[in-house]
C-alpha cells in the first residue's frame, strides 16, 4: 500500500514539475515573472506595490556573469522600468509591510516556537550562493518540486521583513520553507502551481490584486510580431489549462476567464497579419515587399 501511495506521490510531483516548466517559459503577467532554472526549480518575481506598470515583462533578474552551467537565462530580454515609476530606487528599502495588519499572512508565514520537520529542509540551491538579484518593487521566490522531498515547497529569497517574522540570521530566513495554505494541502488534494503562485502574489502584492493572473496586454501588444504569436498562443495555453483545472471556487476563476477572450482575439490577429505577411512576400517577383 506505502509503495502504491509513494508512486501516487511521485506521478504528482511530476505534473506540478510540468506546470513549473510551463510556467517559466511564460511572459506577459502583470504581477510575476517566473524564471526556471533546471529541472526542479523556478525563480518568481513578484511585485510589491501595483504601480501600475507598463511593462511586468521586466527582466526577472540581474544575475552574475558567473552563473553556473546548471542555470537557465531568461528566454528573452525584456523592457527596462520606466523611469518615472514612484518605486524605491536600487538600493533603498522598500516600504515594510507590517504583518501585523495581516493576520492571514501572519498565520501562514510565521515559523512557529516549536520545531518541526519541515523548518530545515534546504533548498537545492542555498541562499547565500544566489546570485539572482530581484527588480525594483519586488520580491523574488524559489518555488521547487526536489524528488528528494516528494513535495513542492517555496523559499523567500529577498524582502523577506515583509512577509514573515522570524528569528535568526538572514540565511535561516531565506533556506527555511514558507508556510503556505497551497502547499499545506498537498496531501489532501492535487494543487497545482497556480495553487502556490496565486497565494504568493496575493500575500506579497499590495493591494492584493482581484486577479493574480492578469495579463499586462500593452506589453504583449508591444512585442515584435512573430514573439507576440508564440506569446499569446503559450499564454492561451496556460489559461485555457487554469480554466479547465483551476479551482471555481477562488474568487479570481471568474476573472482568469475575462482575460482568455482579449488574448485569444489578439492571437488570432497576430496570426492572420503572420499569414498576409507570408503571402505578400510570396506574391512578390523578389520574395520581398
Amino acid at each position: 500500500m506505502s509503495s502504491k501511495r509513494e508512486r501516487e506521490q511521485r506521478k504528482k510531483l511530476q505534473h506540478f514539475l510540468s506546470d513549473l516548466a510551463l510556467l517559466g517559459s511564460l511572459q506577459g503577467f502583470k504581477y510575476f515573472q517566473g524564471w526556471l532554472r533546471g529541472k526542479e526549480e523556478l525563480l518568481l518575481t513578484v511585485v510589491n506595490e501595483d504601480l501600475g506598470w507598463h511593462s511586468p515583462g521586466f527582466a526577472v533578474s540581474r544575475a552574475s556573469s558567473c552563473s553556473s552551467s546548471s542555470e537557465v537565462s531568461p528566454i528573452s530580454s525584456s523592457p527596462s522600468l520606466d523611469s518615472q515609476s514612484s518605486s524605491p530606487l536600487p538600493g533603498e528599502p522598500c516600504p515594510l509591510w507590517d504583518p501585523q495588519t495581516h493576520s492571514h499572512t501572519k498565520m501562514q508565514q510565521q515559523t512557529q516556537g516549536e520545531p518541526s520537520s519541515e523548518e530545515h529542509l534546504l533548498p537545492a540551491s542555498p541562499s547565500e550562493r544566489e546570485i539572482a538579484v530581484p527588480e525594483v518593487n519586488c520580491t523574488l521566490f524559489l518555488l521547487a518540486g526536489y524528488v528528494r522531498y516528494a513535495r513542492p515547497y517555496a523559499w523567500i529569497r529577498s524582502n523577506h521583513e515583509r512577509l514573515v517574522n522570524i528569528g535568526g540570521t538572514d540565511s535561516m530566513v531565506r533556506d527555511t520553507p514558507m508556510k503556505l495554505k497551497s502547499i499545506a494541502d498537498w496531501q489532501t488534494r492535487g494543487i497545482r502551481v497556480w495553487d502556490v503562485v496565486s497565494e504568493l502574489v496575493s500575500l506579497c502584492t499590495v493591494p492584493s490584486p482581484s486577479n493574480p493572473f492578469a495579463l499586462d496586454m500593452r506589453y504583449i501588444k508591444s512585442l515584435p510580431l512573430p514573439e507576440r504569436f508564440l506569446v499569446t498562443g503559450a499564454l492561451l495555453n496556460f489559461l485555457e489549462m487554469y480554466v479547465v483545472y483551476g479551482n471555481r471556487d477562488e474568487l479570481h476563476y471568474d476573472k482568469v476567464i475575462e482575460e482568455v477572450k482579449p488574448l485569444r482575439r489578439l492571437h488570432v490577429q497576430a496570426l492572420l497579419k503572420m499569414q498576409r505577411h507570408r503571402q505578400n512576400s510570396a506574391s512578390s517577383p523578389s520574395g520581398e515587399e
